[in-house]
């Protein structure tokens, strides 16, 4: 049998009966298309180094079917000025690639990429990543593509006890003068105790006496990256050290 087309609807007739339908790309949301990136240290949280030169490893998990591509990842990095770029190296040879401690959860269909920079620490460092599928593709913020926060690093020092001042007043900016401190002596090299009171009056019969007591700003304004403290009286009863802004409560 032959089929005669006419040149009126010559290339309509032939693409419908002769030219199979394309597949559409996927959508931004498919499985295929989504990336997880994750890294060491580890963004969202304040990590202590012991050497001023460490390696920064970033983790890539995509689709099988993208594993292929020329992902590229920049580490991004401030010491509280300026933000400079320093482009990842993808590691290549799997005898490079991080051990694995345990076995591996990912899917069969995902593939785990690796990439590292090596970067001097000096001061407390803040720091993010960027990461493409390739060269012709649009940059993607770690913040923005799934929600996680800038990473903080920091050398790991030990503090003589012999430098350790005994006045808290000392690191605590605007003391309250209220409270009465006293310094001890611990065992934990690089670390002081304080005991610290406050006058607060008794109870009144069954009616318990609450009061709120200003403490003061550890290391002042703008020289710590994050606090939480808990303490434990000697009535058993547990107290919280709340930071809210620039008042430090108890």
């Amino acid at each position: 049998m032959t089929t005669f087309i006419s040149a009126a609807d010559g290339n309509e007739v032939f693409q419908a009966q002769y030219i199979p339908k394309q597949k559409a790309p996927p959508a931004s949301d498919d499985p295929s298309m989504l990336a997880y990136i994750s890294t060491y240290p580890a963004l969202g949280q304040v990590t202590q180094i012991e050497k001023h030169t460490t390696v920064f490893t970033a983790l890539l998990e995509v689709d099988t079917s993208r594993a292929s591509n020329p992902w590229q990842v920049s580490l991004w990095h401030s010491e509280g000025k300026e933000w400079q770029e320093v482009p990842m190296d993808p590691v290549i040879k799997a005898a490079s690639s991080p051990c694995e401690l345990q076995a591996s959860k990912v899917a069969t269909s995902q593939r785990r990429l690796y990439f590292t920079t090596p970067l001097a620490i000096h001061l407390p460092t803040n720091f993010t990543i960027k990461f493409r599928a390739g060269p012709t593709e649009s940059w993607k913020w770690v913040k923005d593509h799934q929600g996680t926060t800038d990473g903080v690093v920091m050398l790991s020092t030990v503090t003589s006890q012999e430098s350790i001042s005994s006045e808290l007043g000392e690191y605590i900016t605007g003391l309250n003068p209220v409270l009465k401190s006293k310094n001890f002596r611990s065992q934990s090299p690089g670390t002081t105790l304080w005991s610290v009171e406050a006058p607060v009056e008794g109870a009144d019969g069954e009616k318990s006496t609450i009061k709120d007591i200003k403490f003061g700003l550890p290391w002042g304004a703008g020289k710590f990256s994050r606090l939480a403290a808990t303490v434990k009286s000697v009535l058993f009863s547990v107290l919280c050290f709340i930071l809210f802004g620039n008042k430090f409560y108890v």
